[in-house]
């Protein structure tokens, strides 16, 4: 699925989803409340074992208001991407990172994995604010 985000000013950008069906959809959404989420989502559900979160619960037919987002993968997700969209904000490091995953999965190998993290965010955030106004910001989630 390729997730579009376009940066219409400051304070508001559209997502725009296509789907490998070609089904698409766009939302028109406040920046400062949205983007972050949206950013953290990805980076979460991109380097830990989560295939059914938000962005793919929506690569497999959910809005992008969230219907159709359900489930263990989802529920976790959520439970990651708060505290990550706040770790976007203040910059923190891979110790942050570390802490909330010790603090939340029983994954094994949570340093490497926080350091993945910490890395995939901080490029998702330096790629957003090297995004023109009128630009697109691209991303593809695996199906």
């Amino acid at each position: 699925m390729l997730i579009a985000f376009t940066k219409i000013s400051d304070d508001r950008h559209a997502v725009t989803i296509t789907r490998a069906d070609g089904s698409s959809e766009t939302v028109e959404a406040d920046t400062r409340t949205f983007l972050r989420h949206d950013l953290a989502h990805f980076a979460v559900e991109s380097e830990l074992p989560i295939r059914k979160g938000y962005w793919g619960c929506v690569a497999a037919g959910a809005s992008l208001g969230g219907e159709g987002v359900v489930g263990s993968d989802a529920r976790l997700a959520e439970s990651l991407a708060g505290p990550v969209q706040t770790f976007f904000r203040i910059e923190a490091g891979p110790d942050a990172y570390l802490e909330l995953l010790d603090r939340v999965t029983t994954l094994q190998g949570n340093r490497e994995l926080a350091t993945r993290l910490h890395e995939r965010a901080r490029r998702l955030r330096g790629h957003w604010k090297s995004t023109p106004h009128g630009g697109r910001m691209e991303l593809v989630w695996p199906e």
